[in-house]
């Protein structure tokens, strides 16, 4: 396979995105640091499993 597909053949996890140089430069652009981040990714989970479970409850599963 040509080599420039090598970044795609996975899928990073959060620790190695966040690790990465230029993750820094973007959070702070976006407010973030890498705490809050991971608080902000944490919470937004949070909100989609009770959407799920409340939707599931709604359909009487």
């Amino acid at each position: 396979m040509d080599g420039r597909f090598d970044c795609c053949r996975y899928e990073p996890s959060l620790e190695e995105l966040l690790a990465d140089d230029v993750m820094a430069p973007v959070l702070r652009s976006a407010g973030f640091d890498t705490q809050a981040f991971r608080d902000m990714m944490a919470e937004t989970a949070r909100r989609l499993d009770r959407r799920a479970a409340r939707d599931r409850e709604n359909r009487g599963g």
